[in-house]
């Protein structure tokens, strides 16, 4: 894995950590600005052919 791939994989990791921290604080404006980096970073991932493992405790199906 190069070096860009990892960076990106940090990115969907940060930002899903912003999300989790933005819902248990019931942070409204932290969500918003959580969920457009985590889309944006998925988006980034999936242009780049970088394959985002789901997150433990996403669910699947």
């Amino acid at each position: 894995m190069d070096q860009n791939h990892q960076l990106l994989l940090k990115r969907v990791t940060d930002a899903r950590a912003a999300l989790a921290e933005a819902v248990s604080t019931q942070n409204p404006f932290g969500l918003s600005q959580a969920l457009d980096e985590l889309e944006e970073a998925l988006r980034q991932a999936r242009e780049g052919g970088v394959e985002v493992p789901p997150e433990s405790g996403d669910r699947v199906g």
